[in-house]
């Protein structure tokens, strides 16, 4: 289901559950999809949701932690992170497969060899995968859909007191927080080798568009903020790739030429050498094709970063940032409270 149309004015306890299940209903959809091999985009739809809830449980922690144990928050993140290998292995070969044409017919054949490597981790993991979804995901989910589905509340009539805050006040906080946290790890992104940080960037940019696309319906200006936030995302997940792809082939590199050694070591200490075998394993260099990819990875590393310099780093950010905090009508005379208090049973409505 989508969240509710008029989730600004709920309770937070009510409005983030609203949320939280709409996105456990993305990934329940998308989950009898990767059956179908032909279905080229289920496994991607199935993560996205699983990520957004895992965002949205995070986000609204105070308010949901009551009804979610640590031991079913930890079976969702292995479960959330199962999907990882698989999916992130692909993007690489698709990557490498494209770069093809730019080598040379002599170099092609360490493309070929990391590219046998790359798919026989993906389909190990694939395999993996696919044991384990079919036998966990139900029973989260289903574990998931009670826990939220009801919680508890206590109402204070006592005059004098504070009115409880709205879904919109405490998620204008959260955003802020969000926002503080995206800029301090795009301020420390100064060079491409920092690699961590524009990682770290790259999380809290996700968690800023998960926490704002449920409100762009009911907000006047969040969706062009959230389109921006997916090109900032599209950025640094290139950019993440390259990262990851260059510490790969550097590992390549140095399996490929300890195996090529060890070839020549075998085959030379052998009872007669076969010579020609020797010459053909001499001219057998796979490393030629990794270095030439591996330039060709470092290429497309600065050009991102060079990109990503002119777009968000030296401050160029701030102002992007300070819209997003603006989004939400300001009401300072509700704060959050610093604490959820006791509840008594009361159902979700739809």
């Amino acid at each position: 289901m989508e969240p509710a149309a008029d989730l600004l004015s709920r309770p937070p306890e009510e409005g983030a559950r609203l949320i939280a299940l709409s996105y456990l209903d993305q990934a329940a959809a998308a989950f009898p999809r990767l059956q179908d091999a032909s279905d080229t985009e289920a496994l991607h739809d199935f993560r996205v949701g699983l990520r957004r809830l895992r965002s949205c449980l995070r986000s609204y922690g105070p308010y949901l932690e009551e009804s979610l144990p640590k031991k079913l928050r930890r079976r969702l993140r292995d479960l959330a992170r199962s999907t990882g290998p698989g999916r992130d292995t692909e993007v690489q070969i698709e990557w490498l497969r494209g770069r093809s044409r730019h080598l040379s017919s002599y170099r092609r054949a360490g493309l070929a060899w990391i590219l046998a490597r790359l798919e026989e981790r993906m389909r190990e993991a694939n395999e993996d995968m696919a044991k384990r979804l079919p036998r966990e995901f139900p029973k989260v989910e289903k574990n998931l859909r009670e826990r939220l589905s009801t919680y508890r509340t206590e109402v204070h009539l006592a005059a004098g007191t504070h009115a409880s805050p709205t879904l919109a006040e405490v998620t204008a906080g959260i955003l802020r927080e969000q926002a503080s946290e995206l800029e301090a790890h795009l301020a420390r992104v100064e060079s491409p080798e920092d690699e961590t940080e524009a990682h770290e960037a790259r999380i809290s940019a996700k968690r800023l568009r998960y926490l704002l696309e449920p409100f762009t319906g009911e907000l006047p200006g969040a969706a062009p903020l959230v389109k921006r936030i997916k090109g900032l995302l599209d950025l640094l997940g290139e950019l993440h790739d390259a990262h990851v792809l260059e510490t790969e082939l550097a590992g390549a590199l140095q399996i490929a030429s300890a195996e090529r050694v060890r070839r020549l070591l075998d085959i030379s200490l052998s009872g007669a050498p076969d010579e020609a075998l020797l010459r053909a394993e001499r001219r057998r260099v796979l490393e030629s094709g990794l270095l030439a990819l591996a330039k060709l990875n470092r290429a497309r590393r600065n050009r991102l970063f060079d990109d990503l310099e002119s777009d968000w780093l030296e401050g160029r950010a701030e102002g992007f940032l300070r819209e997003v905090e603006g989004v939400f009508p300001p009401d300072p005379s509700t704060p959050a409270p610093e604490s959820v208090p006791r509840r008594s049973p009361s159902p979700i409505p739809s």
